[in-house]
């Protein structure tokens, strides 16, 4: 027989929340191994002593929390969901009966009291801290790496950038414009005059030239030359290889340079903030730059494991190579095998390399031209951070350097992770503090979720446990030796072990 539920509803509930909420469910795990007590103490002094009592700022917290672990990014709907969720409630402290905060509350303590005060930083700082504390980070082998996120602004928003000029420099602009607007005019007094400008019609657009007037720290950029351009941040992770867990994170410009600075100030932080003495750094071949390579072994004294390319093998090819050119330190010149001088040149801006050039009456008349070079002359140059380029590229060669370059595609999963299920694919607040902001919550977020993981995976294991752990390891030496044995049959012939 058919059953039917009746909607009759009781006056009366005998339940406790957290009876409902599964012993393996992320919050019960988060609310089990990670301290938020911290934050009252962050922002004890951005209060009053007196007045109406505030909502809890842990409170506030755990719900922005909440948001960027389930891909909440709409703090309106944030507030619903917390109003419905039963789990969400527990675990941001809220009884049956507590009122959820509105959600103007967030935007009100985001532009005025968490403004300045560098609480996201200190919140991610502490989660890291606790990460070090519990033996999860030890820092030694990191790696970084930056992504492209759109913001949020459009191409419609932009609007050239006008210079604020004092009013005596004003009025000279204007006489100025005025004397050459009236000569154009007597010297084509025939022709009827039209606006340069017409309205609504967009030209060509340049960071040097326009601004977004929604988001004015937002840049044009794109990943490639065949991608389209976009208004859009860099983010920057520093991730420790072992633990998988971001220990820098930071917006910035997107452009090659403002990268490397930010990932020299990341790796700085780890070393004074959590006293983590970083010995291998791993990036992309977009960190393949003299000057970043330079410093970070100079400055930070850190392993570079960075894919550097050797291009002037490739444009040496066929040609006489730098090894076949004696160079004489004291009159800084190179000495050619027909034994022409190639003097020094400078230095090129921008590419920062050294240059020397023979004359091209001496390669004119030189018998061996055609194996010297393909020009009219020849010419030398080498980086200005030469000697440390050379020891990255015999970094490349290492073992170490090879498991970095594995390590990175963790980095990236990060960057996936954060776009596809934490709202990072598309910037939800403008102007830079306030992308900051969600780029530091969004890496604290990632960082509680493997934290939490690892801990639970770290619980007190039964003797059963232990035992097969054992077996397990034994196994893997008798594999190990076995696989050794096969190695050096097939390599060398069979093996005659002698019993005298």
């Amino acid at each position: 027989m058919i059953g039917e539920k009746s909607k009759e509803e009781k006056l009366f509930y005998y339940l406790r929340p957290e009876d409902l909420i599964p012993e393996d469910h992320i919050l019960r795990l988060i609310d089990k191994h990670v301290d938020f007590a911290f934050i009252r103490s962050k922002v004890q002094h951005l209060y009053s002593h007196t007045g109406r009592p505030s909502v809890d700022p842990e409170v506030m917290m755990r719900m922005l929390l909440v948001g960027y672990l389930f891909g909440i990014t709409s703090e309106r709907r944030l507030c619903d969901e917390v109003q419905m969720h039963l789990g969400y409630r527990w675990f941001v402290g809220l009884s049956l009966q507590d009122k959820v905060p509105d959600h103007s509350t967030f935007s009100k303590n985001r532009h005025g009291r968490f403004k300045e005060s560098g609480i996201y930083q200190e919140m991610f700082d502490a989660i890291v801290r606790q990460c070090v504390e519990q033996g999860l980070v030890n820092g030694k082998h990191l790696t970084v790496d930056s992504t492209l996120v759109k913001a949020n602004a459009s191409f419609r928003t932009m609007e050239p950038i006008v210079v604020k000029l004092k009013p005596k420099e004003y009025m000279n602009q204007v006489e100025r414009e005025n004397s050459v607007r009236e000569e154009a005019r007597e010297e084509k007094s025939d022709e009827p005059w039209q606006p340069r400008d017409f309205p609504g019609r967009q030209g060509k657009l340049s960071n040097q030239t326009h601004r977004s007037k929604v988001d004015p720290d937002a840049r044009l950029s794109r990943k490639s030359e065949f991608d389209k351009t976009e208004l859009g941040y860099n983010v920057s992770y520093v991730m420790d290889n072992k633990s998988r867990l971001v220990v820098g994170a930071e917006q910035n410009l997107p452009n090659r340079r403002a990268d490397c600075e930010t990932a020299l100030t990341l790796l700085r932080r780890t070393k004074w903030v959590y006293k983590l003495r970083a010995q291998s750094l791993g990036a992309d071949k977009g960190y393949a730059t003299g000057e970043f390579v330079h410093r970070l072994l100079t400055e930070e004294g850190v392993l570079p494991h960075v894919p550097i390319m050797d291009t002037r093998a490739q444009h040496e090819r066929g040609i006489y190579p730098l090894e076949y050119f004696r160079y004489e330190a004291e009159h800084n010149r190179f000495i050619c095998p027909q034994g022409k001088v190639l003097r020094y040149w400078g230095v090129h801006q921008r590419s920062r390399q050294h240059m020397y050039r023979a004359s091209p009456t001496d390669c004119g008349s030189c018998p061996v031209k055609k194996e010297c070079t393909r020009s009219t002359y020849r010419s030398l140059s080498y980086h200005i951070y030469e000697s440390s380029i050379e020891v990255g590229r015999r970094l490349t060669k290492s073992r170490p350097y090879r498991i970095s370059q594995r390590m990175r595609k963790r980095i990236e999963e990060l960057f996936g992770e954060a776009k596809e299920f934490m709202g990072m694919r598309r910037m939800k607040f403008r102007r830079a503090v306030y992308v900051r902001e969600q780029v530091l919550l969004t890496a604290t977020a990632q960082n509680i979720k493997r934290m939490v993981k690892l801990l639970s995976r770290m619980r007190p294991k039964t003797q059963a446990q232990l035992l097969a752990n054992d077996l397990n390891r034994l196994f893997r030496t008798v594999s190990r030796f076995v696989r050794r044995i096969c190695y050096l049959w097939t390599a060398n012939g069979p093996l005659y072990v002698s019993t005298t």
